[in-house]
């Protein structure tokens, strides 16, 4: 009976525990890409890959409702239900999870030919799938994050890649 009442007491104790969801415990001067993720479904319908730009998925019920954390790739610029990019190296099949950059540094698929960035300047989501773009003006926007490095993402092909530091934040 000890046992049992021991066990449910460290079962109590351990409920009220809150799991950061990839956050890093120890940052020094080496460390590489110090990300914070998350953890997300893809609802997108198709495959999503790293860089690419994603946002809430709004319209299904199961995320207005329950706050079940649905993405699908952003459509929308300056999009107000920005999530986050494709953690790097990573393929993720419709209907399975994912991990999302919801901030630091990150390679972000830009739309160079028709929404180019530059470094040092605001990037938000595009209206090229999946894609990020120079950030617009005005209420009811969300920006990305700051370009820091823009070495592939200039020559007007859609889905050249840039380095961002992601950090959402909306007007």
């Amino acid at each position: 009976m000890r046992t049992l009442l021991a066990v449910f007491a460290l079962l109590l104790a351990g409920s009220g525990v809150a799991w950061a969801d990839g956050l890093q415990q120890v940052v020094n001067s080496t460390t590489q890409n110090p990300q914070w993720t998350v953890t997300v479904f893809n609802d997108q319908g198709a495959t999503i890959v790293s860089g690419d730009v994603v946002a809430w998925d709004d319209d299904d019920t199961d995320f207005s409702t329950s706050m079940y954390p649905y993405v699908i790739l952003s459509t929308t610029a300056d999009d107000p239900y920005v999530a986050g990019v494709v953690a790097q190296g990573l393929t993720c099949a419709d209907q399975n999870l994912c991990e999302i950059v919801v901030y630091g540094p990150a390679m972000v698929k830009i739309a160079d030919s028709t929404d180019a960035i530059t470094a040092d300047n605001i990037v938000s989501t595009s209206s090229v799938s999946g894609r990020a773009g120079d950030a617009g003006q005005g209420g009811n926007t969300c920006s990305l994050g700051m370009a820091i490095a823009v070495p592939y993402a200039d020559d007007g092909t859609d889905g050249a890649l840039a380095r961002v530091f992601v950090n959402i934040t909306c007007d």
